[in-house]
């Protein structure tokens, strides 16, 4: 997806850096990801998704030890030197055992963008992104993608995907 600098910005209404790279993750065993470039005039955006299926792996030590792992690879080769990285912070839901493995999985993308000297590095809830950007904070992510579709004329569907390029656009924001 690519656009003018002054379309995002008059959407959002925000003001973004010119010739910066932001890669923003939102980090689990379903990662979202999103590269957003922008140079003078325009902005585009590179967005996909990994998906960690492990439902099969009966033992929980070992599933864990695998998504560590393979995610720890795929981050190995997404980030990059120039990008500055935000990394989606967790919150504390129910369950405690999924607070400590989303936690450890954004662990792994920090460390790996501060081993490579990343531009920037920072953390930042859903909320957070999601209001840098004037969008429902606390509402279910259908509504997000909704609200986020109209303000782009995009047809993005996968919340994960979704979430990466909010975190992205507010990395962007001067």
């Amino acid at each position: 997806m690519r656009m003018t600098i002054k379309k995002l910005e008059k959407a959002f209404n925000i003001t973004l850096k010119k010739n910066c790279i932001v890669l923003g993750l939102d980090t689990a065993t379903k990662t979202g990801y999103c590269i957003a470039k922008t140079n003078k005039t325009h902005v585009s955006f590179d967005i996909g998704f990994i998906n960690l299926d492990v439902k099969e792996i009966k033992d929980k030590s070992l599933k864990n030890a695998i998504r560590y792992e393979e995610l720890y690879k795929h981050f190995l080769n997404l980030i990059r030197k120039e990008y500055e990285v935000v990394v989606e912070d967790v919150y504390f839901g129910r369950n405690a055992q999924t607070l400590i493995l989303l936690a450890r999985i954004g662990a792994v993308a920090w460390t790996l963008a501060r081993i490579k000297e990343c531009k920037k590095i920072t953390w930042r809830t859903a909320v957070q992104a999601r209001k840098l950007l004037g969008l429902a904070c606390n509402k279910k992510k259908e509504i997000v993608a909704d609200e986020l579709n109209k303000k782009l004329k995009s047809t993005l569907t996968n919340p994960d995907e979704i979430d990466a390029l909010v975190l992205a656009i507010g990395g962007l924001v001067k």
